[in-house]
This record gives C-alpha cells, sequence and structure tokens, in this order.
C-alpha cells in the first residue's frame, strides 16, 4: 500500500469483541483510498474503497462513523 495520508480511527464495540479500522491512504498510483480492517476474536477481513477526492474521503468517513456509532462502537482514541 503507499504512503499513509495521515488519518487511522478505530472503532470498537466492547460488549462483542469486533473491531472496525479506518486508513486513509494512497495507492501505488497516487489515488486515495480508504482501507477498512474489520473483525473479531481470531478473525478480520479487509476491504478497499476508492475515492475521488478527499470531499468523497470525508463523506465516506462520516458515513462509517454514523453507522459504527449507531450499532454499539465506540472511537478508541
Amino acid at each position: 500500500m503507499g504512503q499513509p495520508w495521515g488519518l487511522m480511527i478505530k472503532f470498537e464495540n466492547k460488549n462483542n469483541g469486533r473491531f472496525y479500522y479506518v486508513y486513509v491512504s494512497q495507492d501505488m498510483l497516487n489515488d486515495l483510498v480508504i482501507r477498512i480492517v474489520f473483525g473479531g476474536v481470531g478473525v478480520s477481513r479487509d476491504r478497499i474503497i476508492f475515492c475521488g477526492n478527499r470531499k468523497d474521503i470525508q463523506k465516506e468517513i462520516e458515513r462509517i462513523t454514523k453507522r459504527r456509532l449507531s450499532r454499539g462502537y465506540s472511537i478508541v482514541t
């Protein structure tokens, strides 16, 4: 993966041990991407969302944050 863009958000659900980590970076072609790593005890998966610009990234992060918080996750610092 490319150089970090400087943003990482961690969500964790203490009730069921699940996690959801969001990283913003650039891929090898210098396109902005959001990499999401999620799972629970002993299991993890990841996915990548390609974003055209910083505005798209902000919109996607707001959507992810709203959804994770509504599902019982908290933001970990």
